[in-house]
């Protein structure tokens, strides 16, 4: 096990009141979507009033996006389903942010952020 932050934007004014930075537990084992499926399922994300919120999920670079309507079948941009640690593709996860980008088309959104890339060093 392992303790994580996980921070989300907010979505309206009166929603940036209160800071959205939390710590939640993760498995060793678990996958990225079985991390995205617990925060989901602990109710981290607000809903949107007509339901058709996009966020994007980044572990320093994006890695899937999701919408309210599908919040349990993230699409992923990350391949492949790598879990947090242990296995090849070890990932040392400290933080999970959410990035809100309102109703915009996900699909939209994910061809923009499958193309994002990081300047090597």
């Amino acid at each position: 096990m392992k303790t994580i932050k996980i921070n989300r934007d907010s979505v309206a004014a009166g929603d940036d009141i209160d800071s959205h930075l939390q710590e939640i537990t993760i498995q060793s084992n678990w996958k990225i979507s079985d991390i995205i499926k617990h925060i989901i399922l602990n109710n981290y994300l607000p809903l949107i009033s007509g339901g058709k919120a996009t966020w994007s999920v980044a572990i320093e670079n994006p890695i899937a996006i999701l919408t309210q309507e599908t919040k349990f079948k993230p699409k992923l941009i990350c391949m492949p389903e790598y879990p947090y640690s242990g296995e090849t593709y070890e990932v040392n996860i400290k933080q999970i942010h959410f990035n809100y980008h309102a109703q915009d088309d996900p699909e939209n959104v994910y061809k923009v952020l499958s193309r994002f890339k990081l300047p090597r060093s």
